[in-house]
């Protein structure tokens, strides 16, 4: 029992498989280059129960588009998540003559095989059979100004959870 002892541990499995292709075209008149590439990114990590163990510096993360493709829903090391997951997530890029990345669109999501059931304390096991779908969208203007959005939607309930925009100046 992990309330009695006075040391406390555990041994969570976890098992991850990263698979993913890339097709570009090449644009002749100017050298750009146009990407498309799928991802998927299968997650098992095995239900363990961690209830008895304290938290002190472990939080829920932020769920955005790299988020897609973590191996612990949690930042810091007093939870490890349960997981049976499949995250699909599609990217595409421009790519100019010289090199530098002008654009890139990706959005993705995550499907659930399994209830997450590790929670923080007080946190409600997660039930849904599908994560919200996030998107990100980058495009550089010119060598020192460029914009970046993204975005969280909830397809079950039609509604954005989280936005953001940014444009940026590099001198």
């Amino acid at each position: 029992d992990l309330t009695q002892s006075r040391s406390r541990s555990r041994t969570v499995p976890v098992f991850s498989a990263d698979a993913g292709m890339y097709f570009d075209r090449i644009n002749q008149s100017d050298g750009s280059l146009l990407t498309l590439e799928p991802r998927l990114f299968y997650l098992y990590a095995k239900r363990t129960n961690q209830s008895g163990l304290p938290v002190f510096d472990t939080g829920a993360l932020d769920f955005n588009f790299s988020q897609l493709f973590r191996e612990n829903r949690f930042s810091g090391a007093d939870r490890i998540n349960d997981a049976d997951q499949l995250s699909l997530a599609l990217s595409s890029r421009l790519i100019n003559g010289q090199g530098r990345e002008k654009f890139r669109a990706s959005v993705g999501q995550i499907l659930y095989f399994d209830d997450r059931t590790v929670t923080l304390p007080g946190g409600d096991p997660d039930t849904s059979s599908s994560s919200d779908i996030v998107a990100e969208l980058t495009t550089e203007f010119n060598q020192n100004w460029s914009a970046e959005t993204a975005i969280q939607w909830n397809p079950t309930e039609s509604n954005t959870e989280r936005a953001s925009a940014s444009i940026r100046y590099r001198d």
